[in-house]
């Protein structure tokens, strides 16, 4: 099991579990995540690292990751166009020797050799870095509270930052970044590793408690191994090909509300420091930076959790009294064990994956943070949203096991207009009220990302998946703060869940409520596409060998959860390697030709009757949207393939998926024997430059 054998001690947990209290119903104790994580402890075996830190067990999620330019249409085309752009300078750097020299060569033998055995790992840190800033602040309030230096600054900023806004009309503009990159240039920065053996602070204050790889102290001292040590090359790679990819994307996107000429610092929200080591200048407070509305401190150091790829948090923003105004400088931290590794390479799955962890870490820092939820206002205005209660809280799930015990758990949620409108039109759903935070993880993911369970792949949960879309979800969040408006663009398409009505989102996961392929499965090692087409994969269901709480009990069986834990233990089919999805053009070597097996951009994974066996098989072939209708490539030939029926094209029987609204909010249709043979089908063959998909829902 290896990680999972290192930091797990099964016996302490069995024992815990075992004196839980045996009548659980409606029980409250039911419902922490602390129990939750104890119930899925046995099923992760490597794909977390469990630690203890003040009586309450966190999962340090592990994953593999690899994400592709998936081209599906139009609607995602700008942010893929965009990310393209900086993999193609990357390797045009690559081939005129931009970035090598021969300093680099020993350390990316010794990255490549310990990415076989090390599995990329992400555990979302937001919400642990910004508690860990708010007790700095409070301790260096304790150290000035006399300081001369600290009542001048405070005087200048409360004049400046505490005059309500008194225009009326709205105006925006493309949000302007400035990029502090002088903590990843030459070897400035204390707190980094610049060669091996070094010893820096993670952290602060300065101790001499040596860190341990599950992140269980800090602060901490760390010794620098070799895929930590930043080098010229690695430091030009993150700044050219990471940093100014996400800068773009989110210039392309997102416009501030009432923007001003100049960024002035608020000494309130970080006391001279916006993270360990990285001092505000004096004049950042007085006469401020001119043509910026957020400052990026760029860092590349080590965590004292291994699992850790990067973080972000927020260090300025306008305070007054409990409302917090929009964050407009923040750090984030590119941790270089796992960004060294990718120095040199050709790989345009991981490089996506890399631009897509700091666009996700870059929308905590603009305010997708539970620090901030509450603080969400009315445009130019300081009324907050909801008559004062904030975008994020609480309510009251409630349902029933399969064998029919009833239950009530608290959960939290986003309950803002724009989520809201998103989710109804998502989902096709009219009473939704609220979409659903997840409650599974320690501090750092909890809270701050969506359920998993609800939003599957969208990159604003708490785990890297191999697709990340950039979706409406998190830009409607990020427009109910009254801080931003997002740019007349469209996003990437949210495919998860999508038309699959009231009871997949407002229930928990069951047969009948999820009765879709790939979402819900019943038989351990059964081979199905995955809910959202993107890759091939299997069914894995657990038996743990004790009883489960009632929110977990998905089958009439309570000893029996999915391997999801994520997803609330949901029976779904997940892949098992980064060889089954069907957009990894690399992966074409691998296709079953006696099907005309496609691995393309376009490709989505779709069943077949294997006309050996009359088994359900799966292939991946390319798909297309022609008049609001879902069509499959296979050989040369197009058809179309309606909801829930079976075609049949060049000699092989596809079984048309059941709700599969990509192309259209079509009612579904009960399944049927019916065959189509695709010479009746529209063969029509379309340049693929004239492929339309259907609009955002």
């Amino acid at each position: 099991m290896g990680l999972f054998d290192n930091f797990m001690y099964l016996g302490k947990v069995k024992n815990y579990v075992d004196n839980l209290p045996t009548d659980r119903n409606n029980s409250q104790e039911a419902s922490k995540p602390e129990l939750k994580v104890l119930i899925f402890m046995k099923l992760i075996n490597d794909v977390a690292l469990v630690n203890k830190i003040d009586g309450s067990i966190f999962i340090f999620v592990y994953c593999w990751n690899s994400p592709i330019f998936k081209k599906l249409g139009n609607e995602d085309k700008l942010i893929n166009d965009i990310i393209k752009k900086g993999y193609n300078k990357l390797i045009t750097d690559l081939k005129s020797n931009n970035l090598y020299h021969h300093d680099e060569l020993k350390y990316n033998k010794l990255a490549l050799e310990n990415e076989k055995s090390k599995p990329m790992g992400y555990k979302c840190q937001h919400d642990k870095i910004l508690n860990q800033h708010k007790i700095r602040i409070q301790q260096e309030l304790k150290k000035n509270n006399n300081n001369f230096q600290f009542q001048k600054l405070q005087n200048s900023t409360t004049t400046k930052t505490t005059a309500a806004t008194t225009t009326e009309e709205i105006t925006s503009a493309p949000i302007r970044f400035k990029i502090d990159t002088s903590y990843i240039t030459g070897t400035f920065d204390k707190y980094a590793c610049y060669k091996v053996g070094d010893v820096v602070m993670v952290g602060s204050p300065v101790t001499n408690t040596p860190c341990n790889p599950d992140g269980s102290v800090y602060p901490c001292l760390y010794t620098c191994n070799a895929e930590d040590v930043q080098s010229t090359v690695y430091q030009k790679f993150l700044i050219t090909s990471i940093v100014e990819t996400m800068v773009e994307i989110f210039e392309t996107k997102l416009k501030v509300i009432n923007p001003q000429n100049s960024l002035i610092f608020n000494y309130d929200s970080n006391k001279g420091y916006c993270h360990y080591g990285i001092p505000i200048p004096n004049s950042y407070y007085d006469t401020g930076i001119s043509n910026t509305d957020m400052y990026i401190y760029v860092t590349s150091r080590p965590y004292s959790s291994s699992s850790t790829v990067a973080y972000a948090a927020a260090c300025n923003f306008a305070t007054d009294s409990s409302l917090l105004g929009r964050p407009t400088a923040a750090i984030i931290n590119f941790c270089p064990s796992y960004f060294t590794k990718f120095v040199g390479k050709e790989n345009s799955i991981e490089y996506n994956m890399y631009v897509r962890t700091g666009i996700h870490e870059m929308t905590h820092a603009l305010g997708f943070s539970s620090s901030f939820f509450d603080s969400y206002v009315v445009p130019n205005t300081k009324t907050v949203i909801r008559n004062g209660e904030g975008a994020s809280g609480s309510f009251i799930f409630s349902d029933t096991t399969p064998s029919g015990e009833n239950y009530s758990i608290l959960k939290s949620g986003i309950f803002s207009d724009n989520v809201v409108q998103f989710a109804k039109d998502h989902y096709r759903c009219d009473n939704i009220t609220k979409v659903e935070l997840e409650d599974f993880g320690s501090t750092g993911t909890a809270g701050s990302h969506w359920e998993m369970r609800v939003v599957g792949e969208e990159y604003m949960i708490g785990y890297v998946s191999p697709t990340m879309p950039i979706t409406d979800l998190s830009m409607s969040l990020l427009k109910d703060s009254g801080w931003y408006e997002i740019a007349n663009t469209t996003q990437e398409q949210l495919v998860y869940g999508k038309g699959l009505g009231c009871d997949f989102v407002q229930k928990m996961c069951s047969p009948k409520t999820w009765n879709y392929t790939g979402y819900f499965c019943s038989t351990n090692g059964q081979a199905s596409c995955t809910g959202t087409r993107a890759a091939k994969g299997k069914c894995k269901i657990e038996n743990l060998g004790f009883k489960l709480p009632l929110q977990y009990q998905h089958f009439t069986d309570p000893y029996l959860v999915g391997s999801s834990v994520s997803s609330d233990g949901c029976p779904i089919a997940t892949v098992e390697d980064n060889n089954s999805y069907c957009f990894d053009t690399s992966k074409q070597s691998t296709a079953n030709n006696y099907v005309y097996e496609e691995y393309t951009e376009t490709s989505k994974c779709f069943e077949y009757k294997n006309p050996t066996n009359q088994q359900i098989d799966q292939a991946c072939w390319q798909q297309r949207c022609l008049n609001g209708t879902l069509q499959i490539k296979i050989n040369t030939e197009w058809f179309d393939c309606p909801d829930s029926k079976t075609v049949v094209s060049n000699g092989i029987t596809v079984v048309c998926p059941k709700s599969y609204y990509i192309c259209s909010y079509s009612p579904s249709t009960e399944a049927s024997s019916e065959e189509i043979n695709s010479s009746e089908a529209s063969s029509e063959e379309i340049n693929s430059s004239s492929i339309l998909l259907p609009s955002l829902s």
